[in-house]
């Protein structure tokens, strides 16, 4: 994508949108590896968006902390699924440094809702990618 970096926040929350369009999904987002958001859906609050991104980033690294739980490598985490009283939080890899969340009621079809994001991951491709953050002084 060319353009600025706002211009390319909203071409990614357009395409976010598709997993709205599932039935009892309320919000989606793009969030880098570090916990920075990337996108979020269409109407989504921003300053919650980045709270959520920031906690997703800790249950990212939890998640990845526990693979040997169940004999993984602790690079295999795939999803987190999460579930409260009123719903679903359902988190995929998107790219490389990057993952997708939806938010859910707890009626929704959760098949059809991670089928749709990663329908969404594969349309995105390269757009998803997040390069880790460069620290002030190091080289570029």
């Amino acid at each position: 994508m060319t353009g600025t970096a706002n211009d390319q926040s909203k071409q990614l929350a357009w395409m976010l949108n598709q997993i709205l369009a599932q039935p009892e999904v309320y919000d989606a987002l793009l969030v880098s590896g570090d916990g920075l958001l990337r996108a979020c859906s269409e109407g989504m609050n921003r300053a919650m968006a980045e709270r959520v991104a920031a906690a997703l980033s800790g249950v990212k690294a939890t998640s990845t902390a526990t693979a040997e739980f169940c004999r993984s490598s602790t690079g295999s985490w795939r999803q987190s699924l999460m579930e409260f009283d009123g719903g679903y939080v359902i988190m995929i890899g998107a790219a490389d440094g990057t993952y997708l969340a939806a938010a859910t009621s707890s009626n929704v079809d959760i098949a059809v809702v991670v089928m749709t994001m990663h329908t969404v991951v594969g349309q995105l491709g390269r757009e998803m990618v997040s390069t880790p953050r460069q620290e002030d002084g190091s080289p570029t």
